[in-house]
């Protein structure tokens, strides 16, 4: 049974922050799209700030890189390390990294014309001599030549979720997580403050067999007009679009917020499963069952629910998972969630299944799972555990919390369905802000053939007005190693300290200013 989940002010309820700072954008947009603001640098990095279980030890592999992703080996163990080029003035390239002396070379680097940049670039596979990666919305592979073929085109990716990483399944097949457009399967004000709105006015979800809508629509600003006047959008629809009850919308295998599959060639295309938000990341078991990380709902836009988490899923064929009217297999207007939230009435006037499947384990709330890999090694030891690279919350973006949450590497207790932490920074947070040389941001775990644990840490991300919220920052990425070392092994880290970062940030300027105030007032009564 769900957690009973704090209830947001009832001020706030109504607060749909995202639709404000995009009518406040909508003039300026253009005037601050001119300003080109470098954010390059570099940071310093101490392994020993990376708390790992006893028997294990942290490394740094190679560092200087531009937004990195995802990573992942060929057959003769050299990693390739893709740098996904979103919201990044550095193009989207696939790294070629010797582990073993850190040195890198350029594999590919993405033409000009292919680079989506309200997009990215997600990661890759090696199969039978070709690199396959995904781009947006768009899945391509290299020929030996270097020559970019496409071989699945016109992905649902063009909006706040891309196309992700594929890999190999045991049938040869390649498989993917193919996120979705929307918060909630609405397009609204937060969206052109995505910046992807403005450039695809007509793209919206779609879903993976026909359904049925309610009818029920949303006002927003009309960000393509007089912000000051409204307009209506509904479900599965491009924004501005009114829905009327019984409404249906076509199916596609290209559905958003699915797990697809296709031959390597890019033939016989296949819906696996949908109903997801954002499956980021899938893997297979060593048994063969495939399973995906995804993204909880953001407290954002006309449609939320607050602290959902994220999710680990056993993925069925042929399954609904139920977005977007459920979260963690539960419906959005379940009592069990709170008074918080808005919107929260179904969108479907019919489910695919009533009552869709719950997560095999969940992720705190927000803290953006990301990849995913299996433990094959019973040298590095938990064979056959999950373990998953969570990025870390987007606070105030996405949510409003004190505490940072992610940040960090977990473990699946495959047997218990148990999240445990597995490599941790000393203190809870990014190293960018907080006293420590550790992890920034772990987007990908990914085992090696030398039975290591690679994580890839996607670096600084900065606030950015002129891009419409946030900007990455050149030159932080980097790649650690953790492996088995001599000793008897442990099962978790030492704990580390907790440390409520965002209360010290938002709370340190207005206590500036409240001490201010307060020698201002002594000096006019004296």
């Amino acid at each position: 049974m769900k957690r009973s989940l704090r209830d947001r002010p009832k001020f706030l309820k109504s607060l749909d922050a995202d639709s404000a700072l995009a009518a406040a954008y909508r003039p300026v947009g253009p005037l601050l799209g001119r300003l080109r603001l470098k954010r390059e640098g570099s940071r310093p990095y101490n392994p020993a700030h990376v708390l790992v279980p006893q028997g294990f030890a942290v490394e740094l592999v190679a560092c200087g890189f531009n937004s990195p992703v995802h990573c992942c080996f060929d057959d003769d163990g050299f990693c390739y390390v893709t740098e996904g080029g979103h919201k990044i003035e550095a193009r989207p390239r696939i790294l070629k990294v010797d582990v073993s002396t850190g040195e890198h070379e350029t594999f590919l680097e993405l033409p000009e014309e292919r680079w989506i940049k309200t997009g990215s670039v997600t990661g890759g596979c090696w199969h039978d001599g070709y690199f396959y990666f995904s781009n947006t919305n768009a899945l391509s592979r290299v020929r030996p030549g270097g020559e970019i073929e496409d071989i699945v085109t016109d992905l649902p990716g063009l909006g706040d979720h891309q196309t992700n990483y594929p890999n190999v399944g045991p049938d040869g097949k390649l498989y993917w997580g193919q996120g979705t457009a929307t918060n909630l399967g609405v397009v609204g004000a937060d969206n052109y403050a995505y910046e992807w709105l403005r450039d695809f006015r007509d793209f919206h979800d779609v879903p993976g067999q026909d359904i049925v809508l309610a009818g029920r629509n949303f006002e927003y600003p009309d960000v393509f007009g007089n912000p000051a006047d409204k307009v209506t959008s509904g479900a599965y629809v491009p924004f501005g679009t009114e829905t009327t009850a019984g409404r249906v919308v076509k199916g596609d295998v290209r559905a958003s917020g699915s797990i697809l599959c296709c031959n390597p060639d890019g033939s016989d295309l296949q819906l696996v499963a949908w109903g997801l938000r954002n499956p980021y990341g899938t893997a297979f078991h060593p048994d063969g069952r495939l399973f995906a990380v995804e993204h909880g709902i953001d407290e954002r836009s006309q449609r939320f629910i607050v602290d959902d988490n994220d999710d680990f899923y056993e993925i069925q064929r042929g399954a609904w998972y139920g977005w977007p009217d459920f979260a963690s297999g539960i419906r959005l207007d379940d009592p069990c969630w709170g008074e918080a939230g808005q919107g929260r009435e179904p969108v479907l006037a019919e489910h695919p299944d009533p009552d869709p499947p719950k997560p095999f384990a969940t992720f705190p709330t927000h803290s953006a799972a990301n990849g995913v890999d299996f433990c094959r090694d019973p040298g590095f030891g938990f064979e056959g555990d999950a373990f998953v690279a969570l990025f870390g919350d987007l606070a105030p973006v996405t949510s409003k919390r004190v505490m940072p949450v992610g940040y960090k590497v977990v473990r699946v207790d495959m047997a218990s369905g148990e999240v445990v932490d597995f490599a941790v920074n000393k203190l809870t947070g990014p190293a960018s802000k907080l006293p420590h040389r550790g992890f920034e941001r772990p987007s990908h775990c990914q085992f090696g053939p030398d039975g290591a644990l690679y994580v890839v840490d996607w670096g600084v991300v900065k606030i950015a007005p002129e891009v419409g919220g946030i900007r990455m920052k050149p030159g932080t990425g980097a790649l650690w190693r953790i492996r088995r070392t001599e000793g008897e092994p442990g099962d978790r880290p030492p704990k580390p300290t907790r440390v409520p970062l965002y209360g010290l940030m938002f709370g340190a300027p207005a206590a500036a200013a409240t001490a201010i105030g307060l020698v201002l007032w002594r000096r006019r009564r004296s």
